[in-house]
């Protein structure tokens, strides 16, 4: 079985991608919800969080506040990596488990879906990496219409992640998203056939 990383910078287009992926029959195996799962309540990751951070990331209910933890480690590059270093082993581990399974149950191919996917050196691991891209201008237009953010705040976030650049360099496949919803569907289901016909 190949595991291809999927990735790409806010507002390129990633998520709608890996959801067409798995329209035609491709599993996705995305990062956030393995890390949401590594970081569930009762987990041995939350309980190394709370030990580290403290009991106030909790919620009422005992579950992570993501929101109150993000505050601590925004504009605080020590306490992310604190974070890292607890998160990033387990949702590898976790990962690698949910690749198995999925191999067993027969599937030739399997998508890693992650923001991060450079940052963690995951890449390492895929047999390809496929990089959806989009120029600044659509990225922050799409951020916008989603969530309603100003322009300055999705330019900021923009420059916080990884250069688009730099990926294109690391990349084996480029998705260019600048059209509409078809154009993309085409580019998505020619690489599909790509990677099936290896």
């Amino acid at each position: 079985m190949s595991v291809y990383g999927l990735t790409g910078g806010i507002g390129a287009g990633k998520s709608t991608v890996a959801n067409m992926f798995q329209e035609s029959g491709i599993p996705v195996v995305l990062a956030d919800d393995v890390g949401r799962e590594v970081a569930s309540k009762g987990s041995d990751g939350l309980a190394e969080i709370v030990r580290s951070f403290g009991p106030d990331v909790l919620d009422s209910n005992g579950e992570l506040d993501r929101r109150k933890l993000g505050t601590l480690i925004f504009n605080d590059p020590d306490r992310r990596r604190e974070l890292e270093a607890i998160l990033h082993p387990r949702v590898r581990d976790q990962s690698r488990e949910l690749f198995s399974q999925l191999e067993q149950a027969g599937n030739q191919i399997v998508v890693y879906e992650s923001a991060l996917l450079y940052e963690t050196q995951r890449h390492t691991e895929m047999r390809g990496v496929i990089l959806v891209t989009a120029s600044e201008g659509q990225r922050i237009a799409r951020v916008r219409s989603r969530d309603g953010s100003e322009e300055e705040a999705v330019r900021q976030r923009i420059k916080a992640q990884m250069d688009d650049e730099e990926k294109r360099g690391l990349a084996d496949y480029i998705i260019e998203n600048n059209g509409n919803l078809q154009a993309l569907r085409r580019e998505v289901d020619s690489l599909i056939e790509q990677l099936l016909g290896r």
